[in-house]
């Protein structure tokens, strides 16, 4: 069990790039979805058609269905997702 299950009471302080760039990352995929779903099946070519469908442009989608189809770890999914994001963004 993880150290957070262990004791709920403990809080995560994020600094305010971190929460940031976490907001413009859900914005951007949010609002270029439609422009940035090809390159994220050229990304991860095992997510299918109606997986992207399922996606439309939420990062715990997107998260979640590249940890699914190719087996990682949430933490790597999520920085992976992050990096897409960040290159999509630029």
């Amino acid at each position: 069990m993880d150290d957070m299950a262990q004791n709920p009471s403990r809080s995560i302080v994020l600094n305010d790039a971190v929460v940031k760039e976490f907001k413009m990352n859900q914005d951007t995929l949010k609002g270029k979805w439609k422009q940035i779903r090809g390159s994220a099946k050229e990304t991860w070519g095992k997510l299918t058609d109606d997986d992207l469908d399922v996606i439309d442009g939420q990062r715990d989608q997107l998260v979640g269905k590249v940890q699914e189809r190719y087996g990682k770890e949430r933490d790597a999914a999520e920085r992976e997702v992050d990096r897409f994001l960040k290159d999509c963004d630029n």
